[in-house]
């Protein structure tokens, strides 16, 4: 497949809001707005979605009018990218609606993640598009800040330009936390991934990329909000497709508020599970990656090559992922 990378932004360029997935919400307005403001300061201007506004049970309007927004803005030529509002519970019903010809023939930064890895996993098989999976509007730019988080907006800004200004490969980007090593070793690939349990929805439909899109690749996901065993079953869910015969690293982000069982069982810890699943790979594993939910994420273009070496706690973009 051609991997088809979109152009570069400028400063001064517009950028497309979407409620791809969640509607704004009442507790989304000041996150929203806030988000908006630290895109602004970087020099970009922001043109909203008819998403942004509208409601329908836990979405912006119907499947339909959803697609026909993200359509619109892909056709729209003031457009430069288009960056969700959120994630959310609804792409797996939006991505039959959209038009994979206009995307080809128009492509742009899209910028989001969680429920987005659905639009990134289905973009990336029908157009061979890079999806970026990176900090969202809301939750990401526009993140309410505690102790210690106090320079992630401005981390936020820096990797935004990294990745989506500039057309050379980003090189070595620092750990913002401690990484760890799982399985040692050194990998290198083209990255394909994001939220566990979506990369696990979109499996089995014809939106799923092939499964020689996975050969020579380096997996990457994370995870919110599900326990060990939902972790568990994803994961022999991908290993039962044959995806880790074919990948030749995994990149972990963070793992949040994951859940205890309700029965009353012994637990492995999350790294002995994951160890015991891929006991018979020889690929390397780095974990605790600072990419995910409720962290700075490192953007994690789908398609673009990296190497990463899990002894010196390394990850090295080897090609940008713009023109």
């Amino acid at each position: 497949m051609k991997i088809i990378k979109p152009a570069k932004l400028c400063l001064g360029d517009t950028i497309g809001i979407v409620a791809s997935s969640l509607p704004v919400l009442d507790t989304h307005k000041e996150k929203y707005q806030k988000g908006k403001k630290l895109i602004q300061e970087m020099g970009f201007k922001i043109k909203e979605g008819k998403t942004i506004g509208q409601k329908r049970w836990w979405m912006a309007g119907t499947p339909k009018e959803v697609a026909q927004d993200i359509n619109s803005m892909f056709l729209d030529k003031q457009i430069r990218a288009i960056m969700a509002h959120t994630g959310g519970y609804s792409a797996i019903s939006v991505i039959e609606h959209l038009d994979y010809g206009l995307i080809v023939q128009n492509p742009k930064p899209f910028i989001g993640m969680s429920d987005t890895t659905i639009y990134h996993l289905a973009i990336f098989e029908r157009c061979g598009m890079v999806g970026f999976h990176m900090d969202d509007l809301s939750y990401g730019f526009g993140r309410e800040l505690k102790e210690g988080m106090e320079n992630w907006p401005k981390l936020n800004q820096e990797l935004f330009l990294k990745f989506l200004t500039k057309t050379q490969a980003p090189g070595i980007i620092k750990p913002i936390t401690e990484w760890e090593e799982w399985k040692k070793g050194q990998a290198s690939g083209h990255l394909m991934g994001g939220i566990l349990e979506r990369i696990s929805t979109l499996s089995g439909t014809k939106y799923f990329p092939n499964l020689d899109l996975f050969e020579g690749g380096v997996l990457f996901w994370e995870e919110i909000g599900k326990d060990l065993s939902e972790i568990y079953q994803y994961l022999y869910q991908l290993k039962n497709m044959g995806i880790f015969e074919k990948i030749n690293g995994m990149l972990i982000g963070k793992i949040k508020y994951s859940k205890p069982l309700r029965q009353q069982v012994v637990e492995p810890t999350l790294k002995e599970m994951v160890l015991e699943i891929l006991k018979d790979y020889n690929f390397p594993i780095m974990a605790n990656m600072d990419f995910g939910h409720f962290t700075v994420n490192i953007p994690m273009p789908i398609g673009i090559k990296v190497s990463f070496d899990t002894a010196k706690k390394e990850l090295k973009f080897l090609e940008g992922a713009v023109v």
